[in-house]
């Protein structure tokens, strides 16, 4: 019996020994799986803070591109601004006075203005390190952020840039060689280099007949479409400028001004809660503004200064006049709009002189052009006032495919000129 309990002691002295190894060894295990896991999540630390140096860097690459197309696009929109006064002028100075006698500075105003219209320019946007962007792991780290919407608006609005500045070239070469096979041997030199040539009566007849030629005009035509082009250098610049703030202040989203200033240029309708037709006196992309009055004959009756547009309306020349606004999405494939979410326009505007009177209509796509549509009479002071009018108002536009998505009439033959400053839609 003895022997029996020192048998079963021992036993339970050698278990009690294993068991304190056991433990031991799982302690070790324990303290290594943790120190791999350690290592493990300051590998990942280390492997996350190299990615994002690695992405803040192809940000700023970025940046650095795109001050480089801002450079770009300034000298471009200059020139092609240059190009629609001087192509103006002519047409009003020269060519509708059918003028007959020039100094040399006409001559050379007439032929440099030529020469630098029929010199193509083109944007061509530094896009390698974007490409870089799209081409690594690290566009995903920027997925459902402003600032890769914003990036894809930049890129998209370039490519539209490149698509119609393509366009554009492509005509206006084979406008100059349809002129250039009219006057290769019968004016063309003197025409681009009169200040080669001894004046004499033959001489200024020959430039003239060059001048007036439908060719010829056509050309210089050409410029008031340079000018329409400037529009979409200042989104470009805009969209340019708040990703180059927005790398500098380390931002990814927008804040709220941002959001309400990108509106129209970031975001699809649908997410829009304000949609602008005119911001600060610019008119959005996607949307035109152009004048229609009872008179075949062109009238340019709507001027932008800074900060807001300048309608004119002559004095005993027109029974209506309407500067109006048009829908011109996808290159002018969608002209329509479903405007049903939004309740209410307002409109910051002034009269020159106080007083004048004017009409607000919209129109859906089946409305007829006869001013049948409803219209809403509104009254101006000389000063700036806010001015809110009800979607409801305009009973006879279907909100859900309107077309003119605002119109400004002016009846009879009172001469007026307003001032309009913003256009907002809101829910």
């Amino acid at each position: 019996m003895i022997k029996f309990f020192r048998h079963i002691r021992k036993q339970l002295l050698s278990e009690n020994k294993f068991s304190k190894y056991l433990l031991y060894a799982i302690g070790e295990i324990i303290l290594v799986v943790i120190g791999i896991l350690i290592a493990l999540q300051i590998n990942n630390k280390n492997e996350e803070r190299i990615q994002a140096q690695e992405l803040n860097g192809l940000m700023k690459s970025i940046s650095r591109a795109i001050q480089s197309d801002i450079k770009n696009l300034q000298l471009i929109r200059v020139s092609r601004e240059n190009i629609g006064n001087h192509s103006d002028s002519i047409f009003n100075s020269y060519i509708e006075k059918k003028i007959t006698n020039l100094t040399f500075e006409d001559y050379a105003y007439l032929a440099n203005t030529f020469n630098d219209l029929t010199t193509t320019v083109y944007y061509q946007p530094n896009t390698s390190s974007f490409d870089g962007l799209k081409n690594s792991i690290y566009l995903s780290k920027l997925q459902g952020t402003d600032i890769e919407l914003l990036l894809h608006t930049y890129y998209a609005s370039a490519e539209r840039i490149q698509k119609q500045e393509e366009d554009y070239n492509q005509q206006l070469k084979d406008d100059y060689q349809n002129w250039s096979n009219e006057f290769r041997n019968n004016g063309s030199d003197l025409f681009k280099e009169p200040w080669n040539f001894k004046e004499t009566k033959e001489k200024l007849n020959q430039f003239l007949k060059v001048l007036f030629a439908e060719n010829t005009k056509s050309l210089f035509a050409k410029g008031f479409e340079e000018e329409n082009m400037t529009n979409l250098y200042d989104l470009q610049i805009t969209l340019g400028e708040k990703y180059i703030e927005m790398i500098n202040s380390q931002r990814m989203n927008f804040d709220e001004q941002t959001k309400i200033d990108f509106s129209n240029i970031s975001y699809s309708y649908e997410e829009v809660d304000v949609l602008y037709l005119l911001y600060k006196g610019k008119v959005p992309p996607n949307f035109g503004f152009i004048y229609a009055q009872s008179s075949n004959e062109y009238y340019d009756g709507i001027h932008f200064e800074d900060g807001y547009a300048v309608l004119t309306y002559p004095e005993n020349t027109f029974l209506w006049g309407s500067p109006y606004f048009t829908i011109e999405a996808l290159n002018g494939r969608m002209n329509e709009m479903d405007f049903s979410k939004y309740k209410n326009v307002i409109l910051e505007m002034k009269g020159k002189n106080g007083g004048e009177q004017i009409a607000l209509a919209m129109k859906d796509k089946y409305d007829l052009p006869d001013g049948t549509e409803a219209r809403v009479d509104i009254t101006l002071t000389k000063t700036w006032e806010t001015y809110e009018v009800p979607t409801v108002q305009f009973k006879t536009a279907d909100m859900q495919i309107i077309e003119t998505p605002l119109g400004f009439v002016f009846l009879g033959n009172e001469g007026r000129t307003i001032h309009v400053k913003s256009i907002q839609f809101i829910e």
